[in-house]
């Protein structure tokens, strides 16, 4: 539930439990982590030692001065001058996410102390990719060089919170829930255009395109045109029941706005070419995620096979084209 750039932030909550706990030995910090931070009281920050004024005119964390800082919802505050937010990126939807891991850690715990369970379900690998049953499958695209392609992919994962916080105020969107880690590859354009590897990149159907295509090797292909690609999931906990002014049975969850919103601000930077960078959505199904969503000896969700009447959220997403349409033209 955590991601690469929370490194510090989890290493200060773990730090402030070793305060509490200085002589506790690290089973019983693990313990403490999990009890003391599910029944905390969110937005009360986590200290590690008192927030101190300096000489240089630079912001320190203050939610009494700053209203920005107030809208900090699971605040852990760094500890040198000037002290900031370090969860500053933490929406409602990732909020709920920690606070059900929290608690989830929690009762694993209770379970391992009472000899039920061991240490081993308390590191299982996570069911992100099991949970829901649509995701937003964000493509960020580069016809040049890996370094080109770094910076653009960069700049579009750092932009990805934007795109949750418009879905997450978006109606029949229960939860937008980021997955931690991209997935990133590079093919040699040699056997198919750059728009049909974007179009296949991304759901289980398209990996039959990708399988024929060669990936570059660092010496030999380093002259050669290559087009570089990295893919960040969102998946949506949807609920229609909630949304209004829509006739019965025809619910659909109309994405367009945050989506189009997200490729107008992707395309906002600074260095954006449209020959050279492409930013896609396509929304992916659970049974169509693609392969590399799961680890060997993984068993991928399967389809039912069993006939059963309609259901209406099956087509809950209006797509802006297809399926796996992209939102590179949403006009």
């Amino acid at each position: 539930f955590c991601n690469k750039y929370c490194g510090v932030a989890w290493a200060m909550l773990v730090a402030r439990i070793c305060q509490l706990y200085p002589n506790a030995v690290s089973a019983v910090i693990v313990e403490k982590f999990f009890n003391i931070y599910t029944k905390w009281n969110w937005p009360q920050p986590v200290l590690l030692k008192p927030i101190e004024d300096g000489p240089l005119q630079v912001r320190v964390w203050n939610p009494r001065l700053y209203a920005h800082d107030r809208q900090h919802r699971m605040p852990v505050i760094t500890p040198a001058y000037p002290s900031m937010c370090a969860t500053h990126n933490i929406t409602n939807s990732t909020q709920k996410v920690i606070i059900t891991e929290l608690e989830r850690g929690s009762e694993i715990m209770a379970l391992i102390n009472s000899g039920k369970k061991s240490w081993g379900d308390l590191f299982e690998r996570h069911d992100f990719f099991h949970r829901y049953k649509f995701y937003l499958c964000v493509v960020a695209a580069t016809v040049s060089t890996d370094e080109e392609h770094l910076k653009w992919s960069g700049f579009v994962e750092s932009r990805l919170r934007q795109l949750v916080l418009k879905l997450e105020v978006t109606e029949g969107v229960e939860m937008a829930h980021p997955y931690v880690k991209d997935f990133s590859d590079s093919f040699l354009l040699e056997n198919a255009k750059p728009e049909e590897i974007i179009n296949a990149y991304g759901t289980l159907t398209g990996e039959k395109l990708l399988e024929n295509l060669k990936k570059p090797q660092k010496e030999e292909d380093k002259d050669k045109k290559q087009i570089h690609l990295t893919k960040l999931f969102i998946g949506l906990d949807i609920n229609l029941s909630k949304t209004t002014g829509q006739a019965q049975g025809i619910k659909k969850l109309d994405i367009q706005y945050p989506c189009s919103e997200f490729y107008s601000l992707c395309k906002s930077w600074t260095t954006f070419d449209e020959a050279v960078h492409t930013i896609q959505i396509k929304n992916v199904k659970l049974y169509e995620l693609p392969s590399d969503a799961y680890i060997e000896g993984e068993t991928r969700p399967k389809k039912s096979t069993k006939k059963r009447k309609k259901d209406p959220t099956t087509d809950q997403l209006k797509r802006v084209k297809s399926e796996n349409a992209p939102v590179t033209n949403p006009q």
